[in-house]
């Protein structure tokens, strides 16, 4: 795997790279190190923390004045497989707007280091899925990065219900298996996406929770070590004839729910591209 980190100074470097470097020795068979030229003195120093084999080939891209620009000079030249970059804190970056931008932006799959971070190796990842077809994209890196650290996957579908009441009666949550039964296209892809990684050689296995979507995914999240997340692009869209508008609208609040997610998870966040 190409892995591309930002090691450019920032308060949340010494965490990035503490993170990064079971990935990058577990996975890694290239390595591109970002910075803007202001930060080409540190690179020596950041190779030694992250323990690179001499083995692996180390490219420095040191150009452009901001992080941003660092950033998205080198992926769109380098496409790595995977880009690991750090929560940069609002009052650094004079506010989140310049950030989510960036994000936004990226062509490629990116990790973003972020709440509780620990320098063991990754065990249990979760990934979160609405069921649509482009959760496919994650097996290929999913599944790279798990089988490197034997770490276990959970798939993780929040199946969002409003409450009713009947005279004083509330209806209860939906089991696992009622509410994929009521959605058959949903729970046959959420199926097809454990058993992707399964075949992959990934312990892997299906949870369906009851709840707001975005509370209950944070809420969980918090017993993991990485959360897994999708892009979803208005570009995805292949409206059918009837219902264009419907599909378009329910894109638009994935992409609401993604950028939720990265912006409040309480553990490092990966969004496949």
């Amino acid at each position: 795997m190409h892995i591309a980190l930002y090691v450019g100074q920032n308060p949340q470097r010494t965490a990035l790279l503490a993170f990064a470097a079971p990935i990058v020795a577990a996975c890694a068979h290239r390595v591109t190190l970002i910075t803007p030229v202001s930060g080409q003195n540190d690179l020596d120093e950041v190779v030694n923390q992250l323990h690179i084999d001499t083995a692996i080939p180390v490219q420095h891209r040191c150009q452009e004045t901001t992080f941003a620009a660092a950033i998205l000079s080198a992926v769109q030249t380098e496409r790595p497989d995977l880009l690991i970059v750090p929560a940069f804190p609002p009052h650094f970056i004079r506010g989140r707007r310049l950030e989510f931008n960036l994000l936004a932006a990226l062509p490629v799959s990116f990790l973003r280091v972020q709440g509780h971070v620990s320098a063991s190796p990754i065990r249990r990842i979760a990934v979160a899925s609405a069921g649509g077809e482009q959760s496919l994209r994650c097996v290929p890196l999913v599944s790279q990065i798990a089988r490197a650290f034997q770490a276990s996957v959970t798939v993780l579908h929040v199946s969002s219900q409003e409450v009713v009441y009947f005279d004083g009666f509330v209806a209860s949550p939906l089991t696992e298996e009622v509410a994929l039964q009521l959605d058959e296209l949903t729970g046959t892809m959420l199926r097809r996406l454990v058993k992707e990684l399964n075949t992959q050689g990934v312990d892997c296995h299906l949870q369906v929770l009851n709840g707001l979507v975005e509370e209950t995914l944070l809420s969980e999240a918090q017993h993991y070590d990485l959360l897994v997340i999708g892009s979803h692009e208005v570009s995805d869209v292949v409206p059918e004839p009837g219902d264009r508008w419907v599909r378009m609208l329910q894109r638009l609040s994935l992409q609401d729910v993604t950028r939720d997610l990265l912006e409040r998870s309480p553990i490092p966040v990966l969004v496949i591209r």
